[in-house]
């Protein structure tokens, strides 16, 4: 083969080779294009659903803001009358406390007067106490003296007779 055969057959493998890159350009660049145009549909459709997600999701937590602000109003309100009550409430719970306080004197005074009235009847009485004590020792000591007295004069009886028995 001489020179210019082997250039002329490198020239037309050269260009077989570059027809073959030029239609797997195409090709390729179709599938590319393609590609691209999947994505970028892609890309939009997410797009719109986030934008759509995003919108929704706005309505919906200005919907949350009303009901939070309409909730916060109506705890306030209910807050308020509660402070009232509870007001109200903590005045009686005084003014019963202060004539709780007024019953309560009164009672203890009372009871400090029967307390002194009871004392003086108690001292009273432990003195009557005393002396009739003293009564009852007296007559208790008689009354032993007399039970001796009765048994001494028994047991005397008793051995005279047993005496007189024995000698008879």
């Amino acid at each position: 083969m001489s020179f210019y055969e082997i250039l002329t057959l490198g020239g037309v493998m050269a260009t077989i080779l570059g027809i073959f890159l030029t239609l797997y350009a195409i090709i390729n660049n179709k599938t590319l294009k393609a590609e691209a145009r999947n994505t970028n549909e892609l890309i939009n459709q997410f797009r719109k659903e986030h934008h759509e997600t995003v919108r929704i999701m706005s309505g919906n937590l200005d919907e949350f803001r009303k009901e939070h602000r309409e909730t916060m109003r109506v705890m306030l309100e209910n807050l308020e009358e509660f402070r009232k009550q509870h007001r109200e409430t903590m005045r009686i719970m005084l003014e019963n406390l202060d004539e709780f306080r007024r019953e309560h004197r009164e009672t203890m005074r009372v009871m400090l007067e029967n307390l002194e009235e009871f004392r003086k009847e108690h001292r009273e009485t432990i003195r009557v106490m005393s002396e009739k004590l003293d009564e009852f020792r007296k007559s208790h000591e008689e009354t032993i003296r007399y039970i001796a007295n009765l048994i001494v004069t028994n047991g005397e009886r008793t051995r005279q007779q047993i005496r007189k028995k024995a000698k008879r």
